[in-house]
């Protein structure tokens, strides 16, 4: 059987045959891991993402087995989806800027689709491969805290929400990774063996994912859970228990966590507790929206008077900077209904509910005895509805960390339910598909370069902008391609 491929042989080889089946997938692994280690900060993480993606374009363009992208019925509509951006974009205020959004996602989905092709003929073992590598850059973000905490105990410093997020330019950007990777981590849970010793690192990780969602006042990705709960309680049910268990005492996990560590330790030791969490109730209960109804109501009109193409993509930051709050409505539907217009919002939430009906159809497939498969499919359920209920309140699909997170789980659910589906393998593009595949995937990566590499040097060094930049700019942040920019 293809699973056992993966657990038979010496580890130099297993090791070995994982990275020469696995590539795409490990690499996104490396590129979250390099972002919260040596890329810090959202314009070194744009720029590594972007880098990335261009690399994955080129590998792409040069495999003899290229991914069929929109040859799936979920994917038709997706298709639709990207003309109107471009369409959408040719008369944007700012064409390059709004290409730059269309063919970002363009290439994430290629990327999700490149892993989707590694875990489609590996298997569900083959899927944990990359989970679990993502489950170690967790591990290393949670390092990063438990040695800043260390510190900061040992030098009487109080704990700041820096500390759980070092490398972020917005404590934010850290709750949208954690939104896409917590039901991923849950699923490792609940498939690792009582007798292996990973389980002893899986648990006390995700209850600290749980802990610093707490101690965050990560409110979007806490309402993310709470809808990816509901929904396994609900299109999932008795298969979906167990996954609900260990969610559950994750959960119960991370806040005995936080009240231990967060409270308890640090008032024996003459100090005052964390308190975010109590400051995050009392500022939901202030205001429940935290200003995002003025961001919604600017999109709302936007959306009044430009209904069929929207304003262009990223182009809500040019038609809402008097409200000096934000460059994006936090909210996914009304950002593409206000951006790329009304069609292209229906045909992207067509997509999204084809997809869901073929995650579930591959689901109801599954023996009641299978418990890997059902555990891996009540995740993905459980992921599919976090990303998109958080995505209604947040940036999570703009941010560079969180769009990479969100492509690896995306590959991961394409290639589960392709393997569940049986699906062969696909043949070799030959002809006017490969060369035409080959030409829309430069031609996005050349736009994707194009948009980054006249400001890559100054980003990356973190220079300021010249005077004539901040004279364009108007003195209004834009955080969507950097963290600072101008029309």
């Amino acid at each position: 059987m293809v699973a056992s491929s993966w657990t038979a042989g010496k580890p130099g080889v297993v090791g070995g045959r994982i990275l020469r089946q696995m590539p795409f997938g490990l690499l996104l692994c490396l590129a979250l891991l390099s972002n919260l280690f040596v890329t810090g900060g959202h314009d070194r993480q744009r720029l590594l993402g972007v880098a990335v993606l261009a690399a994955a374009a080129l590998a792409a363009i040069l495999m003899r087995q290229r991914p069929s992208l929109f040859a799936a019925q979920a994917a038709k509509p997706l298709a639709v989806f990207f003309l109107l951006g471009i369409l959408g974009s040719v008369r944007a205020f700012s064409p390059g800027y709004a290409l730059f959004e269309v063919v970002i996602f363009f290439l994430l989905y290629l990327f999700a689709q490149l892993i989707a092709a590694e875990i489609g003929g590996a298997g569900s073992a083959g899927l944990l491969v990359p989970v679990r590598a993502m489950a170690i850059v967790c591990a290393g973000c949670a390092l990063q805290f438990w040695v800043a905490y260390g510190a900061g105990f040992a030098l009487g410093i109080p704990l700041d929400f820096g500390d759980f997020a070092l490398p972020f330019a917005n404590i934010r950007f850290f709750n949208h990774m954690q939104t896409a990777t917590l039901p991923l981590l849950i699923l490792l849970c609940c498939v690792t063996p009582a007798t292996s010793r990973l389980r002893w690192l899986w648990w006390p990780l995700t209850a600290y994912w749980w802990m610093a969602i707490f101690a965050t006042s990560g409110r979007g990705t806490l309402l993310g859970m709470a809808a990816a709960g509901i929904a396994v309680a609900a299109l999932r049910r008795r298969p979906g228990r167990a996954y609900l268990k260990a969610a559950a005492l994750s959960m119960l996990g991370g806040l005995l966590m936080y009240f231990v560590f967060l409270v308890a330790i640090p008032v024996l030791a003459g100090g005052v507790p964390f308190g975010a969490f109590s400051d995050s109730v009392a500022r939901t209960m202030a205001d429940p929206a935290s200003r995002r109804e003025v961001l919604w109501q600017r999109a709302i009109e936007l959306i009044v008077r430009h209904p069929w193409m929207g304003v262009g993509p990223m182009h809500f930051a040019h038609n809402a900077g008097d409200l000096h709050t934000g460059a994006h409505p936090h909210d996914w539907v009304l950002q593409i209904a206000a951006e790329w217009g009304i069609p292209a919002l229906l045909c992207l939430c067509a997509a999204l509910a084809l997809a869901m009906r073929a995650l579930l159809r591959a689901g109801s497939r599954l023996a009641v005895q299978d418990t890997l498969n059902q555990a891996i499919c009540s995740a993905l359920v459980a992921g599919s509805a976090a990303i998109l209920a958080d995505g209604l309140v947040s940036g999570l699909f703009v941010m560079p960390q969180s769009q990479l997170a969100i492509a690896l789980f995306l590959g991961c659910a394409i290639g589960w339910c392709r393997a569940q589906a049986g699906a062969p393998q696909a043949a070799p593009v030959t002809g006017m598909r490969r060369a035409g595949g080959a030409i829309l995937i430069a031609a996005a990566a050349v736009c994707l370069l194009a948009a980054v590499l006249p400001d890559a040097a100054a980003r990356y060094t973190g220079q300021d902008y010249t005077a004539h930049q901040q004279a364009l700019n108007g003195g209004t942040t834009w955080p969507r391609l950097w963290r600072l920019g101008y029309f």
